[in-house]
């Protein structure tokens, strides 16, 4: 690389990852200022909007900005934009889920973990290296530790941080191994190469691709909640203030497969299902869809308390977007597959946060007669008739989150099962076809527990009178994840247009001309001879 290359590489770089570096950047500011200025919790909460809007401009100054794929550590293809762009806009639904949520001491320090998790999420997104990917994962990770202490130092919000923090240091550990294996295999971190290398017939000892599979996808379980690593989820999100439950419910699930489509499916996928490594991800990727929705399901028909209810719907839709996985990898070598199982897995990711966060909203809202919190389903009955609006709001939440027509989660589902249908052909097909009918009856089981709420909030009898809290930031938030989940139900194509967009950005790999007649070049610019 010549020293001309590689200063417009980091001068490129830099302004790729401007939107993230004004993040941290603001969130550094409002830490190292709060031992030493008296700002108010409203304060320091509209200093971390300032800084998403500024981190939102920039990513719109720098759209253009496109480093070399092979020399870069980001892509700035549609696929980071998208994702980039989706994060800001639910950081803003967060910030306003949480504006009364820290105490007043530990604001500054709450809302800058806030932006840094938002940070992570979007680095996670716009990465084109296995390091700069990790790195993303983990400034997901530390933050999300404080704030599950910071927001109230409660017995179970202590519990719930231990449990998050010794589980998430062993998932990091276990994806880090899978990526040693993963460089092992070719010598490169930067991920746009590995799609090619992974494809040459002289990398030897492709089988140690199947530990690197094995190991990341059993890192990234943790993240979006996937059995066998699942079992967390519903203590923390029961021990964790609702504000943090909503956080989990979303970001960790998004950032965990951003990462399978950047580091897996679009390094490995171009190889098909001829291929053994392949095939075995494949298997592997269908028996934890087909478990993780099974057991997420089954055990949420259980459930009486409200967080421990999401949590296992949490734990089904990641087998539902594990789905998404598996055709993303069965499917990935036929570009002309009318449905995609990346861009399903966008457009299921979007449709989620809308949905999670706006359940997790209204439930945040409302507030017994001593001004605790709801904690039951039992608490919501009767509310239609109480608060007509509330429950209209829920109710749409939860029709969305079930798959009801017309609603952004059936359109979520619909692609999901569409892209495992139409990812295999000839024998290849049957397994792919059997998940999705399990995943259909998946989502006819979940349909019980949701609608169980519906009727009991218009049908029951009201027990006890609810009063609405957390100011009209709540209400906005809450009210725009309902109206959108509507609005993108009957009218999916915009959203889903930009699906497709970042999935073929996020599916294309650069062709690389031999450098020498008989030979192969690597993208690291090593000519290796046939």
């Amino acid at each position: 690389m010549t020293p001309e290359l590689a200063y417009e590489t980091v001068k490129q770089t830099l302004q790729v990852l401007s939107p993230e570096i004004l993040l941290l950047l603001v969130a550094m500011a409002m830490m190292t200022a709060a031992p030493f200025v008296r700002v108010s919790r409203n304060g320091w909460c509209g200093a971390a909007a300032a800084g998403l809007v500024v981190s939102l401009l920039a990513l719109f100054a720098s759209s253009d900005v496109h480093p070399d794929p092979f020399v870069g550590s980001v892509v700035n293809d549609a696929m980071s934009f998208y994702v980039r762009l989706f994060v800001i806009l639910t950081g803003f639904v967060l910030l306003g889920l949480a504006h009364r949520e820290p105490p007043e001491d530990r604001s500054a320090e709450f809302f800058g973990s806030l932006l840094m998790i938002q940070a992570g999420a979007m680095l996670v997104g716009v990465s084109n290296d296995l390091i700069l990917l990790f790195v993303g994962l983990e400034l997901v990770s530390i933050p999300t530790y404080l704030l599950l202490y910071l927001s109230r130092r409660t017995a179970s919000t202590q519990e719930a941080a231990t449990k998050y923090f010794f589980l998430s240091i062993f998932a990091s550990g276990l994806l880090l191994y899978g990526m040693t294996f993963l460089y092992g295999l070719t010598g490169t971190t930067n991920l746009k190469a590995l799609a090619v290398l992974t494809d040459l017939p002289y990398v030897p000892h492709l089988w140690v691709g199947l530990v690197a599979v094995v190991f990341m996808i059993a890192g990234l379980s943790f993240r979006v909640a996937a059995v066998p690593l699942h079992f967390y989820a519903p203590d923390v999100y029961q021990g964790s203030p609702i504000v943090i439950a909503a956080l989990l419910s979303w970001i960790p699930k998004a950032v965990g497969f951003l990462a399978m489509i950047r580091a897996l499916t679009s390094v490995l996928a171009f190889k098909g299902m001829e291929d053994e490594l392949v095939h075995k991800t494949v298997l592997l990727c269908w028996i934890i869809a087909a478990a993780t929705m099974t057991l997420g399901n089954a055990v949420a028909l259980l459930q009486t308390d409200l967080k421990r209810l999401l949590a296992y719907s949490s734990i089904a839709h990641a087998g539902y977007l594990m789905v998404g996985i598996t055709a993303a990898f069965a499917g990935g070598a036929r570009a002309s597959a009318m449905y995609n199982g990346v861009e399903g897995i966008l457009f299921y990711l979007a449709a989620y946060a809308l949905m999670t966060l706006g359940a997790f909203g209204v439930i945040l809202a409302l507030r017994k007669a001593d001004g605790r919190p709801i904690t039951t389903i039992d608490e919501l009955s009767g509310l239609g008739w109480t608060r007509p609006v509330v429950a209209l709001g829920m109710t749409i939440c939860l029709l969305s989150l079930l798959g009801f027509p017309f609603f952004a989660g059936f359109w979520g589902k619909f692609q999901i099962f569409a892209a495992a249908l139409s990812a295999s052909t000839g024998d290849d097909a049957r397994p792919m076809q059997a998940l999705a009918v399990i995943g259909m009856l998946n989502a006819a089981v979940g349909a019980y527990y949701y609608l169980r709420i519906v009727v009991l909030m218009f049908f029951g009898e009201s027990r006890e009178p609810l009063s609405l809290g957390g100011g009209w930031p709540v209400a906005v938030a809450t009210g725009a994840c309902a109206v959108l989940s509507l609005l993108f139900g009957l009218y999916p194509a915009p959203i889903s247009r930009l699906c497709h967009e970042a999935a073929v950005a996020a599916n294309t790999r650069p062709v690389v001309e031999p450098a020498v007649a008989g030979a192969q070049v690597a993208p690291t610019g090593v000519a290796v001879q046939n």
